[in-house]
């Protein structure tokens, strides 16, 4: 069963995103009415769709081709990552490498971290 305000949203979206400058101004005004909310959703919407950077490339580092995967990893013993200290590699597979290491805030434990 389908929401019919997501519905809405997502047929407003989808006819403004077809106009632009001044005839989608007049578009959102007439359509959303007085709703001041639905109106800046679509807009936001609107925005992030036209953002060149939004998912148009990948965020983080290219990824090196190695057959070892603790090869290409920069994290190791010793390193610190958010309030987590890495102590040892105790596993690795497919998807990363998961270290034993010491957490120091909120509160002190050791804990498994995975590494993707």
């Amino acid at each position: 069963m389908t929401d019919p305000k997501h519905e809405r949203l997502r047929s407003l979206f989808d006819r403004a995103l077809e106009l632009s400058g001044a005839e989608r101004t007049a578009f959102l005004a007439r359509e959303c009415g007085g709703d001041a909310t639905l109106k800046l959703r679509v807009e936001a919407l609107l925005a992030a769709a036209e953002d060149d950077h939004f998912l148009g490339s990948p965020t983080g580092p290219k990824p090196e081709t190695r057959t070892d995967s603790t090869a290409a990893l920069a994290e190791g013993p010793g390193t610190r990552i958010g309030p987590y200290k890495l102590l040892q590699q105790i596993g690795e597979g497919g998807f990363g490498v998961v270290f034993m290491a010491e957490q120091e805030q909120p509160v002190k434990r050791r804990v498994a971290l995975k590494i993707i």
